[in-house]
């Protein structure tokens, strides 16, 4: 079973949407994705953050993190905004990939912050930030089930 089924039935079986908020964790070794859920219903989902992380690979150089990075981007092109390699920390380990252009809506801008770390872990989160007082915040990301999905088997592929 791939980790997108793995979801899709531990989604099935979440026992009681009263236990919400809690955390969702599938594994399809070497992968494993946890979310920290914050809302589930029959289409979609809402969570604080998602955490992917690999032991496909024993360690990741820079430059695998920058063309794991890329093909990230290449192929997680489905979600509200397209992501973008913005910043490479050589020394530190670290690619970080955004929105390219966040969503306004009022006094608000959200966008898609996704951090790679050279041990072979990821994690997304929605950030918000407030324009008049320029404070920026994490915030729930929301997207339907298929959605999800596809990103867990696309996550595993851009492994390489």
């Amino acid at each position: 079973m791939s980790l997108s089924q793995k979801i899709a039935a531990a989604l099935d079986a979440l026992p009681d949407i009263d236990a919400l908020p809690c955390p969702l964790t599938v594994e399809d070794v070497p992968h494993r994705l946890t979310l920290n859920l914050t809302a589930a219903g029959p289409v979609g989902i809402a969570f604080d953050s998602l955490d992917f992380a690999t032991a496909a690979r024993s360690g990741w150089s820079s430059e695998d993190l920058k063309a794991w990075a890329d093909r990230i981007a290449s192929r997680v092109t489905y979600l509200m905004e397209p992501l973008v390699v913005l910043e490479h920390d050589k020394v530190g380990g670290e690619v970080e990939l955004r929105s390219q252009a966040p969503t306004s809506r009022g006094d608000r801008r959200t966008y898609f912050e996704v951090r790679l770390h050279h041990q072979g872990r990821l994690k997304l989160l929605r950030i918000a930030v407030d324009e008049p007082s320029r404070q920026r915040h994490p915030t729930s990301c929301q997207m339907t089930r298929e959605v999800l999905e596809r990103l867990a088997d696309d996550l595993v592929e851009s492994v390489g």
